[in-house]
């Protein structure tokens, strides 16, 4: 199997506390996924304000317009391996699922 992934979960809840619960449901969807298919991966959660407060996470810069556009509906978004997976909500078990296996099996080369 492919390395170990780096999961991020960038939250709203920094600015509206309300969204902390969907944090919450996102990150114990991604432990129980990982967990029944036996893969590892380092999970962070990265409020927004953090992210545009910091360089470690230049990464999450493609969501940006979108943020501009469309404010806290993108949000919870996932970032595997500092690229984008998801965005909008929790996903159900079987897309979290689909996303995390092809990130498994087809982890990002770096250039």
């Amino acid at each position: 199997m492919a390395n170990k992934l780096k999961v991020t979960i960038l939250s709203f809840a920094c600015c509206d506390p309300k969204f902390a619960q969907y944090d919450r449901r996102y990150a114990d969807l991604i432990k129980d996924v990982l967990a029944k298919n036996n893969w590892e991966a380092d999970l962070e959660l990265v409020t927004v304000t953090d992210a545009l407060m910091s360089m470690q996470y230049a990464y999450m810069a493609p969501i940006r317009p979108m943020f501009q556009k469309y404010g806290s509906a993108i949000t919870p978004a996932l970032f595997i391996n500092e690229m984008l997976a998801l965005f909008g909500g929790v996903p159900t078990e079987e897309k979290l699922t689909e996303v995390l296996k092809k990130a498994m099996t087809d982890p990002p080369s770096k250039a």
